[in-house]
């Protein structure tokens, strides 16, 4: 073992020691409502991040962002998780977005999220916003049983180590590979 491999390990730990509670109480909160009622965003906040996700994470083959309850996930994150600064800062992205938004087509829509990610990507301090839902989207979608199972090559009970696995162009990530990573 390198010393590359131990720190890949220990931000696999941290990664889940940062969420515990919140990856619980949300396992918990999916079993009791089919549609989980937003604990921090208002309902017009809550239906913005919803169309958001959708467009960062749209249903394909695989089941998106929003068949997944990722925005529910999201918002338990920032309600939870996230210092006052940062929701202070996604709600007010949220909200310059706007009623509007809602009643785009999805064409305008991808295109109004390209345009405030290029920002979000260059440091805009009014787009750092969608960065961090698309971090989230992604620990969300990507820890849900969806996103492990039908996303991912999850093995529910991996084997003995093997150093290099043989890719065929086509093949889905591991999930075991994918988390290690976050």
């Amino acid at each position: 073992m390198n010393r590359r491999e131990v720190l890949k390990g220990f931000g696999t730990i941290a990664l889940f020691a940062s969420f515990p509670a919140v990856l619980s109480e949300f396992s918990v909160a999916i079993e009791a409502a089919e549609k989980l009622k937003p604990q921090f965003f208002s309902s017009d906040e809550f239906a913005l991040l919803e169309d958001v996700v959708d467009i960062i994470l749209p249903n394909t083959k695989t089941p998106g962002g929003k068949a997944t309850q990722v925005p529910a996930f999201i918002d338990l994150v920032v309600k939870d998780c996230l210092g006052k600064e940062d929701q202070e800062r996604i709600r007010k992205g949220l909200n310059d977005l706007g009623d509007s938004f809602l009643k785009l087509g999805q064409e305008a829509k991808l295109e109004k999220i390209k345009t405030i990610d290029e920002k979000a990507f260059k440091d805009d301090a009014e787009s750092v916003w969608l960065r961090i839902i698309k971090k989230l989207a992604l620990i969300g979608y990507f820890t849900s049983q969806e996103g492990m199972t039908k996303a991912l090559n999850y093995v529910k009970v991996p084997g003995n180590y093997e150093a290099c696995i043989p890719y065929k162009k086509g093949d889905k990530a591991m999930a075991i590979i994918f988390l290690m990573y976050w």
